[in-house]
């Protein structure tokens, strides 16, 4: 059994181990960075750290339109990076006999986001790999980018 952290984007609930989140905040300024791509909404500052933001609807795209939102602070290899969520909803501990590896057959959602389903009730929670929400290149780009700032 672990436990996630269930969190919302749009019509979507998605659900992260515990294990991989720093912090959950509300959004403060967001200052926004020339050049970056449509889904990184900017960078914030954590405590004198400069942490990148994504958008994880666009980054997803998913519509959403909802007004207030939170930040979910993770560590991801050598840096941290917050990712934008329309609401964080709950910490559920999960059976690990009530999650399965994604299908093949799973569309709408860029795919290679998804490890899992989890089945709690009659709900049914993405369980996503933030690992895999950067490309390489996003990341050496993030890498730099805070070495310079």
């Amino acid at each position: 059994m672990r436990q996630y952290v269930i969190f919302n984007v749009g019509d979507y609930s998605f659900g992260v181990d515990i294990l991989e989140i720093v912090e959950i905040i509300k959004p403060n300024k967001i200052v926004k960075v020339p050049s970056m791509p449509q889904h990184v909404e900017g960078i914030i500052d954590v405590r004198g750290t400069s942490v990148p933001v994504y958008n994880l609807a666009k980054r997803l795209e998913i519509d959403s339109k909802v007004e207030s939102q939170k930040i979910i602070i993770v560590e991801l290899s050598k840096f941290q990076l917050g990712f934008l969520v329309d609401d964080v909803s709950e910490i559920l501990k999960i059976e690990d006999d009530k999650i399965e590896k994604a299908s093949e057959s799973i569309r709408g959602i860029k795919r290679k986001f998804i490890d899992s389903i989890a089945r709690v009730g009659d709900d049914m929670i993405i369980i996503l790999d933030l690992k895999n929400v950067l490309t390489m290149e996003e990341e050496e780009n993030i890498q730099e980018f805070i070495k310079n700032s």
